[in-house]
């Protein structure tokens, strides 16, 4: 199994091992107000779109992957597919929310070469396709 994100002609694997930490998630959105007599006024929905999906540590890449993400990531309204483990969703990156996406270096070095690696956060929100 393997976690890739895609925007249709470019492709990358993220580390397969990425965590994703906000998995539970519910779609119903709830409203609760009192009316004027004192009763409960409760209004309830489902969302369609709108999921949280935050891939988080442990895993690494190759800093070499991260020019064609952080293009992604300062696309405006950019919609990737992305693909965890056989489930798909298409998404953008969650910039309402902190930095659609961040790094740390594995190791701190002054002239890094093309093994250096990072290890990566993505926040995406799911988006209609």
């Amino acid at each position: 199994m393997s976690i890739t994100l895609s925007d249709g002609t470019n492709t990358i694997e993220l580390p397969p091992e990425m965590n994703w930490s906000d998995r539970i998630w519910s779609p119903v959105a709830q409203s609760f107000t009192r009316g004027l007599t004192g009763k409960p006024i409760i209004m309830s929905d489902a969302s369609q779109f709108g999921r949280p999906i935050t891939l988080e540590p442990p895993g690494w890449m190759l800093a070499t992957l991260e020019p064609q993400i952080i293009t992604w990531h300062n696309t405006l309204e950019q919609k990737l597919t992305l693909n965890f483990h056989g489930e798909t969703h298409t998404v953008q990156f969650r910039h309402h929310d902190g930095p659609g996406y961040e790094s740390t270096p594995v190791r701190y070095v002054i002239a890094p070469g093309p093994d250096h690696k990072v290890i990566p956060t993505f926040r995406f929100i799911t988006v209609e396709p």
